[in-house]
């Protein structure tokens, strides 16, 4: 109990949020606020109460003037299953609490207005996370599906692609349908930003998940992979071929030949404690 406990003092506002706030005292609004707060909290502690119960490393839920972030200290590495059921502990939260809200309603607890308000928040923040755009929870469920296919470099990047085309068509649409939606427009301004900072890390996302290969963070392997590389070709390279949730055997081809099968801890350990970052295969068996 202690550390679902613990989460609460992992909970951040962002200074935005507090602006806002102010706004919506000022301007009467501060009942929709409330509600649109505590819909948002308890998303993103369906997401940290997942993963804690897996034991992630939980590194802070940050409540956004839009949504919120649970933030976590694991990089790729963690078992399919548990990557679902962490993604998906978020919306399954608004299934509980419009039920619950509905009986209020039904029970005379909760006038009509703030039942199909509670139940509006609700529904907009479910269909806007569940879009396939990087952060939101769909963008992470693609990233997913992805990765079960792909290696985790290029799936990092095709996500990233797929999330931009996503959010430009709903750009276009907005300006046509809604151009002066001045919410959306906010929202659609955060996750353009998100997606260009997302694509300026990616180098820096496959060496957290490469790492964490190295020092053991491996999770559960479903299966082995083989890869076939010519002896010339990069270590560096050939790492941006790993596949989460996957061991990999390195398989060295020189003249059509094979020479050599490498374990991928082999790779690591060159790459990272003996620094041959741009050294070929073939310096590992030669």
């Amino acid at each position: 109990m202690n550390k679902y406990m613990a989460l609460l003092g992992k909970m951040h506002i962002h200074p935005l949020l507090w602006l806002i706030g102010g706004i919506a005292v000022l301007t009467a609004h501060f009942k929709q606020l409330c509600l649109l707060f505590f819909i948002v909290l308890v998303h993103e502690l369906g997401h940290a109460v997942a993963a804690a119960f897996f034991a992630w490393r939980v590194k802070r839920i940050l409540l956004l003037p839009f949504g919120g972030v649970a933030e976590v200290e694991e990089h790729g590495n963690r078992p399919f299953r548990e990557e679902w059921i962490v993604t998906l502990a978020g919306p399954a939260q608004h299934l509980w609490l419009v039920a619950a809200a509905f009986f209020l309603w039904k029970a005379g607890m909760m006038d009509g207005g703030s039942w199909e308000l509670f139940f509006r928040y609700n529904a907009a923040i479910f269909a806007l996370n569940l879009l396939p755009i990087w952060p939101l929870d769909g963008g992470k469920l693609l990233f997913l599906l992805l990765s079960y296919r792909r290696p985790f470099s290029d799936a990092h990047r095709n996500t990233i692609a797929i999330s931009a085309a996503v959010l430009a068509v709903g750009v276009v649409l907005l300006f046509v349908l809604a151009p002066r939606q001045l919410d959306l427009w906010a929202i659609a301004a955060f996750l353009a930003y998100a997606l260009w900072q997302e694509k300026k890390q990616h180098p820096y996302v496959v060496m957290r998940f490469l790492l964490e290969r190295y020092y053991g963070n491996k999770g559960g392997y479903t299966k082995l992979r083989t890869i076939t590389a010519p002896a010339d070709e990069r270590i560096s390279a050939v790492l941006h071929r790993f596949y989460r949730g996957q061991k990999h055997a390195i398989i060295v081809v020189r003249d059509g030949r094979e020479r050599a099968t490498l374990d991928e801890n082999e790779l690591l350990h060159a790459f990272f404690a003996e620094k041959r970052t741009d050294a070929p295969l073939g310096a590992l068996i030669y």
